[in-house]
């Protein structure tokens, strides 16, 4: 097998991984759609960056592996229409510049170079930038839990909210924590739609500053 061979191998099992990951998340996590811009199709959008891609480098478009890792960068897979607005129109940016950068990247080490002594290099540097991927993307659309507590003397119910990040070994963990207030403040409870806007805007801010604190 050649090197460019082992790199495409090797690297196909690692984001096959990756996108099971993204495609098996449990159903008992809440997403929310941020912001109050325009709703536009991401999902499309993706995909014709993914076609475009291919259009440029036609002797790539029947690798497998190499399809699998381009899927992988440019088609996001959120769960639903995202938004996009001003006030986290600095995510998206950075999340555009980190998917250009990886392709980048990746089609020089694997599909232009042949420097076999690179493949190890290569390889981790290439989980670190996949790992730095997806959890920009859980930055734009946070995965957390609504909790209801009772105050143990006032008996009053009180709701939090738990969210998600990805540890350095890609396992989610529950890392942040904010109290949103008694749950009668709510006319749904903890199913209350503003609520569930609002704590996704909370664990966004939490998770957007983690992020800034690994990443800058």
């Amino acid at each position: 097998m050649s090197f460019i061979q082992e790199v495409l191998t090797y690297s196909n099992d690692i984001v096959q991984r990756a996108l099971d990951a993204l495609n098996g998340c449990n159903d008992v996590y809440q997403y929310a759609v941020l912001g109050l811009g325009i709703n536009y199709n991401k999902t499309e959008e993706d995909r014709n960056m993914t076609e475009n891609f291919f259009n440029d480098n036609p002797q790539l478009k029947n690798l497998p592996p190499i399809q699998s890792v381009v899927k992988f960068i440019y088609e996001d897979n959120f769960k639903e229409n995202v938004s996009c607005d001003t006030t986290n129109i600095h995510i998206w940016t950075k999340l555009t510049e980190l998917k250009q950068g990886m392709i980048d990247y990746y089609t020089h080490n694997v599909c232009e170079s042949n420097d076999g002594g690179r493949f190890y290099e290569f390889h981790t540097k290439f989980y670190q930038m996949s790992l730095q991927l997806k959890r920009l993307r859980m930055v734009i659309q946070p995965e957390f839990h609504v909790i209801k507590n009772v105050h143990p003397v006032s008996n009053i119910p009180y709701l939090s909210v738990r969210g998600f990040w990805l540890d350095d070994n890609d396992k989610k963990v529950k890392v942040f924590t904010k109290s949103m207030g008694r749950e009668d403040s709510y006319v749904d409870g903890k199913n209350d739609s503003e609520m569930l806007m609002d704590a996704a805007k909370q664990i966004q801010e939490l998770s957007f500053t983690k992020y800034q604190e690994v990443y800058s």
